[in-house]
């Protein structure tokens, strides 16, 4: 038995209680017993706390440390609670004791953009907006609702736009959301009622040091609606979570036809209707481009800038405040949910109208320009 086996060995003595609460799936977001962001994952990957096992453990101190950073058990394995920071940028492998193993690959592509695990996990294991369903706390940890300067109540924010937090400090949202809106200037993380505290949440409200919107933004037509914002600070990680960016195959090349991605936002629940304070959700079909051409005519660009969702009959869609959130494509990585953002709200005809999809920004399409502006 090697030395590191002992030490696994010693290590999982101290966790038997902690066994007996079953296994987790791997890569959920978790906090530290210094109350630091981390991932789950098994202790073999993550170096900080292994070289903690391998050479401190006789250490009253670091056995107390290493017990409190279980997450849990795959099989015998201890699962530990590790710093994101920490977690090298490697494939991930993640373990089912019902199931094969999933491996996600390296790539050639050089991005500071999170993979999974660092990204698109929420806190709740279900998956707005027209026709829509409440969402529950901490179901969306990324999205992002955008305040602007309210006249007649300086206390009051307005919130008109969406958005969905990418990295630690920046979130996307549709460039018609900041262009030439000087009054937009705080961001509200972690909620899921604006106006209640009593939702079972801990939001915070963070105001904003940068905005850029993409250089070909056309407010005629709706043309490369995208911008980033940048908070002045990095939220707490029990409040919010970033959504993974669809960077790897085989969804960067997508193009997401049939699939059934979920929208979510504070926005109208019917035409020119009120905000929903709450944040709704609705999944939505997505349809091929040359369905919202027909639809739309020569008054819209429908080209590879932008992917189109809704049901033929309506009846479900997003709204009026719903810009800018997130069109989010929901994947089962070991019985854990993740989600990657396809695409960004950005237009339709009204609300739910039968014959019109909703038009978003595709994601994929302006990934190299998402890199060059939060680097």
């Amino acid at each position: 038995m090697t030395y590191l086996s002992v030490c696994v060995f010693v290590f999982l003595s101290f966790n038997v209680l902690h066994q007996t609460t079953g296994q987790v799936a791997e890569g959920v977001p978790c906090e530290t017993p210094d109350e630091i962001y981390g991932i789950c994952i098994n202790i073999y990957n993550c170096t900080e706390l292994l070289n903690l096992l391998e050479t401190k453990s006789d250490n009253p101190r670091v056995r107390t440390f290493l017990r409190s950073s279980t997450c849990g058990f795959i099989q015998s394995t201890p699962m530990v609670c590790c710093p994101q920071s920490k977690i090298p940028n490697t494939p991930v492998l993640i373990t089912t004791t019902q199931g094969p193993q999933i491996t996600i690959p390296k790539t050639n592509i050089i991005t500071t953009l999170p993979r999974i695990p660092q990204c698109g996990f929420g806190n709740t294991s279900t998956t707005r907006v027209v026709n829509g369903v409440k969402a529950k706390p901490g179901e969306f940890p990324w999205i992002v609702a955008l305040g602007y300067k309210n006249s007649k109540n300086p206390n009051l924010p307005k919130w008109l736009c969406g958005g969905s937090l990418i990295t630690d400090r920046h979130i996307l949202t549709a460039g018609h959301c900041v262009y030439n809106r000087a009054d937009l200037y705080i961001a509200r993380l972690g909620d899921l009622d604006l106006y209640s505290d009593d939702d079972g949440t801990k939001p915070e409200t963070i105001p904003l040091a940068a905005a850029k919107v993409h250089e070909g933004y056309s407010p005629i037509n709706f043309t490369n609606d995208i911008a980033i914002l940048t908070l002045s600070r990095i939220p707490k990680k029990s409040t919010a979570f970033p959504i993974c960016l669809p960077i790897d195959e085989p969804l960067r090349s997508s193009n997401f036809v049939n699939a059934n991605p979920t929208v979510a936002g504070w926005g109208s629940l019917y035409f020119n209707g009120p905000s929903s304070p709450t944040l709704q959700q609705v999944t939505l079909p997505v349809v091929k481009n040359d369905v919202c051409k027909n639809a739309y005519g020569t008054r819209s660009v429908i080209d590879d800038r932008v992917l189109c969702a809704g049901y033929v009959t309506g009846g479900k869609d997003a709204c009026q405040g719903d810009s800018g959130g997130p069109l989010m494509h929901r994947q089962i990585v070991n019985d854990a949910i993740s989600f990657h953002q396809v695409g960004i709200v950005s237009y339709g005809r009204r609300c739910a109208e039968a014959g019109y999809p909703g038009v978003y920004t595709r994601v994929t399409a302006f990934l190299d320009w998402i890199q060059r502006n939060i680097s």
